[in-house]
């Protein structure tokens, strides 16, 4: 029985590549109203994004999502694919584009599926990462009244309010959090970026070790230590807390971004550029390869500024356009 099941499953699968790629006249997907139909398609997109084949994800996808409008799986898998291309691209148009589509499809499943938390909370932090923060605060808030014990929900809530400038609220449900989850070190790091929000560095730096000491294996936390630091312009302890790490521990931008700021702070743009210049060499954006020629200049090496300007045109970096004698300040227009 199991072969014959695994047998009729694999046909299924078939039928749906061969109404991708050949037209055939049976198509599984427009039978989606099938159960065994619907199943096949879904596990053909999942398929193609464990093989990265995301072109044809994404066509099964929204075909699937089209004939199935009111299926919350079928725009969960879409928003789940458009997400894979958003990391798979690096120009940024492109990324935003499928970041803003991943959160269109994730609010439609959230929108079918109110109380499911899973899905609130996905279509929260794709929201979030799209710009879309009134979204993503009412996502997290329908994942919390859904799933009232996870300290997640408030965790993200928090986070998501923190970013939108509701100051308020974002501690109470960062402390919310702590209630649900007290050996946690992610709520009380949440509130010390909000006492940075605030101007309080001493209470941050407090806070921030404090969460570190709960997990000191989590490097993460250093990231709200360090900003503490810099605020209190203790640069050089900056370079100590982040540079103990091995460097794949430190492979981030807000790692590069402390680093970096940090050796500015001290004199030593040379040390900047070169630390700036390894995230942008990881990373792969325009914006970040833009950013390392600009700290090439500062630190006076202008073939490190174009090297690195080439490759930032090549990611895909527009230059800004030169200025011209009507607006060009040092011609006295």
């Amino acid at each position: 029985m199991d072969l014959l099941r695994c047998a009729a499953w694999c046909a299924a699968l078939g039928a749906v590549w061969m109404s991708v790629h050949c037209g055939a006249q049976d198509d599984p997907i427009a039978r989606a109203e099938d159960p065994a139909a619907r199943r096949a398609a879904l596990d053909a997109v999942e398929t193609s994004l464990r093989s990265m084949r995301l072109d044809e994800a994404l066509r099964i996808a929204r075909r699937l999502a089209e004939a199935l409008p009111n299926d919350a799986d079928a725009h969960e898998i879409l928003a789940r694919t458009h997400l894979a291309r958003s990391l798979a691209v690096v120009q940024p148009a492109l990324q935003a584009a499928e970041r803003a589509a991943a959160a269109a499809a994730y609010l439609r499943a959230a929108h079918l599926q109110p109380n499911h938390a899973g899905i609130q909370s996905a279509a929260g932090v794709a929201a979030q990462q799209a710009g879309m923060l009134d979204n993503a605060v009412a996502c997290f808030e329908r994942a919390q009244s859904a799933d009232g014990a996870n300290a997640q929900h408030p965790l993200y809530l928090g986070q998501a309010l923190l970013q939108s400038g509701d100051g308020a609220r974002a501690r109470s449900s960062f402390e919310r959090a702590r209630a649900l989850a007290p050996e946690s070190p992610w709520p009380i790091s949440g509130l010390a970026v909000l006492e940075l929000q605030l101007g309080n560095a001493p209470l941050a730096l407090e806070l921030a070790r404090r969460a570190r000491t709960l997990d000191p294996q989590a490097d993460q936390l250093r990231i709200a230590e360090a900003k503490a630091l810099r605020k209190l312009g203790r640069h050089a302890d900056v370079l100590t807390l982040l540079l103990a790490l091995p460097p794949k521990s430190r492979a981030g931008e807000a790692f590069a971004w402390e680093i970096a700021s940090a050796y500015e702070s001290l004199g030593d743009r040379i040390a900047a550029a070169k630390a700036w210049g390894e995230w942008a060499e990881q990373c792969s954006t325009a914006e970040a390869a833009a950013d390392a020629a600009r700290r090439w200049d500062d630190a006076g090496d202008p073939i490190q500024a174009a090297s690195w300007r080439r490759v930032a045109v090549q990611r895909g970096w527009v230059p800004p356009p030169l200025p011209t004698s009507a607006t060009d300040p040092r011609r006295g227009g």
